[in-house]
């Protein structure tokens, strides 16, 4: 039903373009809970990246690029250029064995690349439901080799609830995780193994290799590669050749490790010649731990506050993209999907409504482009917290509960070009603004909403009787 949908609709809109020669490949490298300013190209003075330094000075970085607070949102938002709670509506993230998904209706990038003659592969970390109906497979994607959800997620005697080097504790009947099947990693829905730490630290290479491997194998047609990490979530475990390597830690470690992969793929992008035909964004999929760097954001992961949600992000298309520039438009993960099949030649989905625009005039750096966003709504799970338009943001709400527990909350405005690090509230100085972006607040009372599911909300995956993709162990 879903290929179906899909074909009509492009058959109805033009069909493909001629000459899949004309093209370009699309790469996409997502690294998990990473700091805004854990890399050089974003004001890193503790972790080495030469490769990412490269890419900027190569390349364009989007200093106003939003994820969501979390994963599963935050991923949902990148398949289906919606808003997460449009596409997936919960409350925080999938876990294992959850009856629900990514609904089989949804229309992912993948889906539409592939629909315009894409090779689709996507090597790491999908987070968007394990059981087989919500896996990449049935999502567009030919090939899946990775993780089903975090590394985090499994049984603590397997090693997810401690660094690499820190002793794994006893299993404790109220542990976070208790209760987890074993984290297993994929091919194809397959299961090839039961993770372990060993493993753990291996993830990082073997992703990297599997990716120059179909980079190599699809570098006569066009291809969409989805390359998404499970560096640098906790638990860390940063690769043989690279634990120790930095004398900033294992944290640091990692992220330089990350670096490397990048390299390696930008270099097998180069040597088979594909530089001036292949899009590469890389990005994070929320704000990094307290671990991590955010310099000069405040907040972290699971806020809306910039720092859980503006993520470092670089574009590299040499020959297409204006080498060491920056945009600070507003721009965020649904962007991706309507870029991309514009740029493709593949005509959207029209029986669905998309949040996200095509950013291709601010990553080409076209002078005076139009905003692709004047208002940007920040969602924790269900719940609106925050609306920027423009230079803008005020602040409505502070966490993900209910909204009673906010009752006493005080809206709160910034100013953020000229404070990023939201420390000033103005508010009471500009009540003219507060009351301007309280009326683009209001007027999402008829879409998402303010709070819970409403009817613009579509419908999540659903299955009887979900199993885990490796048995739990006997009790």
């Amino acid at each position: 039903m879903k290929l179906l949908t899909l074909l009509c609709t492009l058959s109805l809109l033009g069909g493909f373009p001629a000459q899949a020669a004309e093209k370009p490949n699309f790469i996409v490298i997502n690294i998990d809970d990473l700091g805004y300013a854990d890399i050089g190209p974003f004001g890193s003075k503790l972790n080495r990246t030469p490769h990412l330094d490269r890419m900027a000075k190569e390349g364009r970085k989007l200093t106003s690029f939003y994820a969501a607070p979390v994963c599963s949102p935050s991923r949902a938002a990148l398949m289906t250029g919606c808003y997460a709670k449009r596409a997936l509506p919960i409350p925080h993230v999938l876990f294992p064995e959850n009856a629900i998904g990514l609904s089989p209706q949804e229309i992912t990038v993948a889906e539409v690349l592939k629909g315009a003659g894409y090779a689709t592969a996507i090597i790491g970390k999908w987070h968007l439901g394990d059981q087989p109906e919500f896996l990449p497979n049935a999502q567009g994607f030919d090939l899946h080799f990775g993780l089903p959800y975090s590394n985090d997620m499994g049984p603590v005697e397997d090693g997810v609830r401690s660094d690499l080097g820190k002793p794994i504790p006893a299993a404790n009947p109220k542990a976070k995780g208790k209760g987890q099947p074993p984290l297993p990693l994929l091919r194809n829905g397959a299961v090839v193994k039961r993770v372990l730490p060993d493993d753990q630290q291996s993830f990082v290479e073997i992703y990297t290799d599997e990716a120059v491997k179909f980079i190599a194998e699809k570098k006569g047609a066009p291809f969409f590669l989805y390359l998404p990490h499970n560096a640098v979530h906790f638990p860390l475990y940063p690769g043989k050749k690279w634990a120790g390597k930095s004398p900033h830690g294992i944290y640091a470690d990692w992220v330089e490790e990350v670096d490397w992969s990048v390299g390696r793929v930008l270099d097998a992008v180069r040597d088979h010649g594909l530089a001036k035909q292949t899009l590469v964004i890389f990005t994070s999929d929320n704000g990094g731990t307290p671990r991590a760097v955010n310099t000069p954001l405040r907040g972290h992961k699971g806020s809306t506050l910039e720092g859980g949600m503006r993520v470092p992000t670089v574009a590299w298309w040499p020959g297409k993209i204006p080498n060491g520039t920056a945009s600070d438009a507003i721009t965020g993960m649904f962007d991706i999907l309507p870029t991309f099949a514009a740029l493709a030649g593949a005509p959207l989905p029209a029986d669905r409504k998309l949040d996200g625009a095509n950013i291709w005039p601010h990553l080409a750096g076209t002078p005076d482009a139009k905003p692709a966003h004047d208002t940007f709504y920040y969602y924790w799970g269900l719940r609106l917290n925050a609306v920027r338009h423009g230079d803008w943001k005020l602040q409505i709400a502070i966490n993900n509960k209910a909204a009673a527990a906010d009752e006493k909350f005080q809206p709160k405005l910034y100013n953020l070009r000229t404070d990023i690090g939201e420390a000033n509230d103005v508010a009471a100085a500009n009540p003219e603004i507060v009351a301007q972006l309280q009326v683009l607040i209001a007027a999402t009372k008829d879409d998402l909403g303010l709070d819970g599911i409403t009817p613009a909300c579509r419908e999540l995956g659903r299955v009887q009787n979900p199993k885990p993709l490796i048995p739990h162990d006997p009790k």
